[in-house]
């Protein structure tokens, strides 16, 4: 096993931890009393409990939490075992980072049957939808996968 994978090994765990830890932090801070922190005129902190998928969308399917923890731990799986598999320094990075974020809301799932979200991003009255650290996990892990797809040798992707 690669250098660069042994650390990205080391680092999964990690980012898990701090994505659990600051949910952690905002469970009793602001979700116990409903509140809304102002951090700049930009961002602030709000209390959003996600049943569905992103953006919140089917969070009033019928049993969507069963499903998508279901889902989570399938392509978490086929992840790790790809991760595994490939030369390619920059998919291990993209793999890492995702599987970071997916393992972050499959516990927010397993724990509390939503994923917390909180950090809300807005211009004037035009809000992001609430998101957390593992959601920008994904988001990081999913530039970096199509950036090693626009750049990597055919050979070299798998």
């Amino acid at each position: 096993m690669s250098k660069v994978k042994k650390i990205l090994l080391i680092l999964i765990p990690i980012f898990i931890f701090f994505d659990q830890l600051s949910k952690k932090w905002m469970l009793n801070n602001i979700f116990d009393s409903q509140k809304i922190i102002e951090i700049n005129k930009y961002l602030n902190f709000v209390p959003v409990w996600n049943k569905g998928i992103s953006f919140g969308i089917l969070s009033d399917f019928m049993n969507i939490n069963f499903f998508m923890i279901i889902i989570t731990t399938t392509i978490s799986l086929v992840l790790i075992l790809w991760f595994l598999k490939t030369t390619n320094k920059n998919l291990s990075i993209s793999f890492a980072f995702i599987v970071s974020g997916a393992i972050g809301n499959l516990l927010d799932r397993l724990n509390h049957k939503a994923v917390v979200d909180f950090i809300d991003i807005h211009i004037n009255n035009f809000h992001w939808p609430a998101f957390n650290f593992a959601d920008s996990y994904i988001t990081i892990g999913a530039f970096i996968y199509i950036f090693a797809i626009f750049t990597s040798q055919k050979d070299n992707i798998a």
